[in-house]
């Protein structure tokens, strides 16, 4: 029996071995793919924003901390922070509220629920960058837009060409894209609040916006804060919508931190500017985030 058990207890040490290789050898790609892409391209871009360095030259140096003294002095650079971060201003409150709002609709939905929920999420697999051609031809000053505005008497500007409504244009095209993912995790949010919390007000005689006010909305505070915090997070690294629609323009009025970066560092070459910018965008965005989730994430689940 002792020599069955040793036996036994030899083949499944070889048998846990085996799976382990095996689990490790199938996740090598994808790690390797993180570290060498992730984790090595972190690190060279802190060397880089430390250095002069140009691909346009096999020159190379250490500058210290010259490269941060010139994002900070770049009046430039801080225009495009006070144009993403009105863009994130804009942007975040606009897409919790629509996307939270149509959560709401569609949970209460009866018929044609997965009809609704697919036509929101359609923008969301669909490339950023087809999103963006699409809505600058209905940004046009004769374009889809502006048409419905007629109708109302209104007549719209030529969008993307105006200094002032550049960034508004933008902005609504951005909350487009992106209410149907926002409105998945909101209706996976309402889905795990017990059914039993609603009855009870019910009975207690509240009406529907004193049932959201204090059940709904607490019960949806994680899933509230996650949102929140993502939107953040990707906002401030806003870019594709800004290089296809506007190249930034008009006088610079849709310059983000990401486009300021690209082009400092792909179109001047100056790869240490670009580097530091990017760290500089690194902190904010820590900041921001680490203070949104010290102050409302909560682990209570009720």
């Amino acid at each position: 029996m002792t020599t069955d058990s040793a036996t036994k207890r030899r083949r499944l040490r070889g048998q846990v071995f085996r799976d382990t290789v095996s689990g490790y050898l199938l996740i090598s790609p994808a790690a390797l793919f993180l570290l060498v892409f992730s984790f090595v391209a972190i690190v060279v871009s802190l060397v880089i924003s430390f250095s002069d360095w140009s691909p346009l030259r096999d020159e190379w140096s250490l500058v210290g901390i010259d490269n941060y003294k010139r994002a900070f002095e770049n009046e430039r650079f801080w225009k495009s922070f006070r144009n993403t971060g009105q863009y994130v201003v804009f942007l975040v409150p606009g897409v919790v509220i629509t996307s939270l709002g149509l959560a709401l609709i569609g949970n209460h939905a009866r018929k044609l629920r997965s009809v609704f929920r697919t036509l929101f999420f359609i923008p969301v697999i669909t490339p950023g960058v087809v999103v963006a051609l699409i809505w600058i031809w209905m940004f046009r000053a004769d374009g889809g837009v502006n048409e419905l505005l007629q109708y109302f008497g209104v007549s719209g500007p030529n969008w993307l060409l105006s200094a002032f409504w550049a960034m508004p244009a933008i902005i609504i095209m951005t909350i487009w894209s992106l209410i149907g993912y926002y409105m998945i995790i909101f209706l996976a949010g309402l889905a795990d609040i017990p059914e039993v919390f609603y009855e009870a007000a019910k009975v207690d005689g509240a009406n529907r916006l004193q049932t959201f006010r204090h059940i709904t909305l607490p019960l949806l505070r994680n899933p509230l804060i996650f949102v929140v915090v993502t939107l953040v997070i990707a906002a401030w690294q806003v870019f594709t919508q800004m290089f296809v629609m506007t190249q930034g323009g008009p006088a610079s009025a849709t310059e983000s931190v990401q486009w300021s970066i690209f082009f400092n560092g792909f179109q001047r070459f100056d790869m240490g500017l670009a580097a530091a910018m990017s760290w500089i965008l690194f902190a904010v965005i820590f900041i921001f985030t680490a203070t949104q989730l010290k102050l409302f994430l909560s682990r209570q689940l009720y």
